[in-house]
């Protein structure tokens, strides 16, 4: 048996520049899954120009983010019609929450679930001959005999409650390390710890992933992952590395048992104000950066989305990460509301308190979440390459092209940051 793991990408504005790029991580989970069961596999990514091999596949996995959505469909048709004896299995973060949108001709299995034993059960199922098994976690497109016709039998819905054993894959990580990078910092790995968020920001999608279940970090696991790892710099990419000061202290124990790590991660602004005083002792365990979602310096708009933070914080926030030189990601997002004074607004903030690197996204309902089904009626378009937080999706106050002016004169600042003009150096 043969299986492609392929990343289906769609490129957006800013793919010219690719500031971050890295491993195509859920399918080195599934690598791993397939080597241990002895299944031949082959991961495909065009970033980074891994083709497929010229061999017959018998599976085929897609995965993608929401705006890949149509483009994982058209991939899945392509195969099919070069592999007409091929299964496709569809999966993914986005698939999860939207499973409904996969259930075309081409596709053979939708696969729900987060348990990676789930994605082995699948796999056995295929290769044993079980083709008509209706597992948990998956939808199955199936012939019925009756109709004479393929229907979708929907599979019932699994949530996990623990973190399962399996290591990631590295193999393919290693062939593109020296291509990784996070702007200016080069050779990068990511590591995936936690199962969704126990925040309830109505604009989040991972909270609402597993079912809403959230699954903690094991940080001894986490920090003996990273220490197996040969790479420079270790991105944690649970949507929170710790919330409260005694998930951080369990951090800095495990972290200071292995050599010093430079790692970055999502922190919130209002653990960070809580916790100043553990800021010194996470710089010495190897946080190297942090990642915030301060998301807008207005209460107001905090309290629409559900924050829980206080915009009056972030300045405290900003300057108390400066002082022990751990490098900041601020994270904001704009409303379609926006008028020209908001815009001035939130630059001035950024200009104040000196924030060198910054990401701005225009406020996007991502269907499975709440905000989605509050602002679904408004949208002014459907087409999944539009839902990259970098184009309007919901009526604007200012007329578009001055608000598209606005938006994107924000990120003129970023000319001036030292770490920009490293990453432009460097690359």
């Amino acid at each position: 048996m043969i299986v492609f793991l392929k990343k289906v990408r769609t490129k957006t504005i800013f793919s010219r520049f690719e500031p971050v790029k890295v491993e195509p991580l859920e399918l080195e989970y599934l690598k791993a899954v397939l080597e241990d069961i002895e299944v031949e596999n082959y991961i495909v990514d065009d970033l980074y120009s891994l083709k497929e091999p010229k061999l017959v596949p018998d599976i085929i996995v897609l995965t993608g983010y929401n705006v890949s959505e149509e483009k994982i469909i058209e991939e899945a048709k392509k195969y099919k019609e070069n592999f007409p004896r091929v299964k496709i299995i569809v999966g993914g973060v986005h698939v999860q929450l939207n499973s409904t949108k996969f259930h075309k001709e081409h596709v053979d299995y939708v696969f729900t679930s987060q348990s990676l034993n789930s994605f082995k059960n699948l796999i056995e199922s295929i290769r044993d001959g079980n083709k008509k098994k209706i597992l948990k976690g998956i939808d199955l497109n199936i012939y019925n005999e009756y109709l004479k016709k393929k229907e979708w039998n929907i599979g019932e819905k699994e949530f996990i409650n623990r973190q399962e054993d399996t290591i990631p894959d590295r193999t393919t990580f290693y062939r593109i390390l020296d291509k990784t990078r996070f702007l200016e910092k080069r050779r990068v790995a990511l590591i995936k710890a936690s199962i969704g968020c126990k925040y309830k920001c109505s604009f989040c999608y991972c909270k609402e992933l597993n079912g809403g279940h959230y699954i903690p970090s094991d940080y001894d696991k986490m920090a003996r992952e990273i220490e197996s790892i040969n790479s420079d710099f270790f991105w944690i990419v649970d949507d929170v590395l710790f919330s409260n000061r005694r998930d951080a202290l369990t951090f800095i124990d495990a972290f200071n048992k292995i050599n010093t790590k430079k790692i970055i991660g999502y922190l919130r602004a209002d653990f960070i104000l809580e916790n100043l005083d553990l800021l010194a002792k996470l710089k010495e365990a190897g946080l190297a950066e942090v990642i915030v979602g301060f998301e807008t310096n207005n209460n107001e708009e905090l309290e629409n989305y559900e924050k829980t933070t206080d915009a009056l914080d972030y300045p405290k926030v900003i300057s108390s990460l400066k002082k022990e030189k751990i490098d900041l990601s601020a994270l904001f997002i704009v409303n379609p509301d926006y008028r020209l004074k908001d815009f001035k607004k939130l630059g001035e903030f950024i200009k104040e308190n000196k924030i060198e690197i910054f990401t701005i996204s225009i406020l996007t309902p991502i269907r499975g979440t709440k905000t989605y089904e509050l602002l679904k009626n408004d949208l002014t378009t459907k087409d999944p390459k539009k839902f990259d937080f970098l184009h309007l999706v919901l009526p604007s106050k200012l007329p578009r092209a001055l608000f598209y002016l606005a938006f994107y004169g924000l990120h003129l600042r970023l000319i001036t940051s030292k770490r920009i003009w490293k990453y432009i150096l460097k690359k």
